[in-house]
């Protein structure tokens, strides 16, 4: 089974976490490796609500995490918190015959004609998918390489006054479990302004726009190939971005791809071809 679901970061109290991740994306049963967590999964159905420490059900892959969470692998690494999960849809796997109702069903309609054509598409998906996991790769590697490397000190005991003063839930132990993680973000995002500020990078909200579509059209895609019409994803783009919270995720990922693409144009990059085992060894 393939549960599409909603997945909200919980404090160690259980109450939802202050701007913590909330993403939506799909738990694959056959890559939970707990044996206790996924016999609590099977079974589950539309709109069911649980509580799921993705840490352990994924055996600590940060890989599986940070693509469930759409967040980076060395998040994902860090991550210890459970998530409130709210199923959307369960989807179930069968065999199915290599014919053209297949095909339609996967691609579209007639996008594939034949077994041939079905194998190209395939391997086109998966280079596709190859190449997004190193450029997260490169991209974290990037933002290790930067804040450790620059030089910077931090307010550092303003700041944790500040966090115990507008978080009051916060217990010092939480504030020092987690404030290397806030203090390497700070550091992170005090680097990606003076990038942007001085190249000139420019995020417009047309920017914005199409990163939410491409967002939305993919979890579309994820029940039907056929794509949905222009006017209609561009509404539905419409009202997620009028959620604030929407907004600024989209915001913060398009700014974090500019910053990206920017490194990418001025670093020297030495490329290496690998096989994909070794690939998911590197740290």
């Amino acid at each position: 089974d393939v549960l599409y679901a909603e997945l909200k970061q919980l404090a160690n109290d259980g109450s939802d976490f202050e701007d913590g991740i909330v993403a939506t994306g799909s738990i694959r049963l056959d890559l939970v490796t707990d044996k206790k967590i996924l016999k609590t999964l099977v079974g589950v159905k539309k709109d069911d609500t649980f509580e799921l420490d993705v840490n352990k059900a994924f055996g600590g892959d940060a890989a599986a995490i940070a693509k469930l969470l759409n967040i980076s692998e060395e998040d994902a690494a860090d991550l210890k918190s459970k998530f409130a999960v709210t199923v959307k849809n369960v989807n179930r796997l069968e065999e199915a015959d290599l014919n053209q109702e297949f095909f339609d069903k996967i691609f579209g309609a007639d996008v594939v004609k034949d077994e041939a054509g079905f194998t190209a598409k395939i391997t086109e998906e998966i280079e596709a998918m190859f190449k997004q996991d190193a450029d997260r790769k490169l991209q974290n590697d990037i933002y290790a390489q930067l804040t450790e490397q620059t030089k910077m000190q931090l307010p550092d005991a303003f700041l944790r006054k500040w966090l115990k003063a507008t978080n009051e839930k916060l217990t010092d132990e939480e504030l020092a479990q987690g404030y290397d993680d806030f203090a390497k973000n700070l550091k992170w995002t005090l680097i990606e302004n003076k990038i942007i500020k001085d190249n000139d990078i420019k995020i417009e909200y047309t920017d914005v726009f199409e990163a939410a579509k491409q967002r939305l059209d993919a979890q579309f895609r994820m029940y039907s190939p056929t794509p949905l019409p222009e006017d209609q994803l561009a509404q539905y783009a419409a009202n997620f971005l009028q959620e604030k919270e929407n907004a600024n995720r989209i915001f913060e990922e398009v700014k974090a791809l500019k910053v990206f693409d920017y490194i990418k144009s001025v670093a020297t990059l030495n490329e290496k071809e690998i096989a994909y085992n070794k690939f998911t060894e590197l740290k």
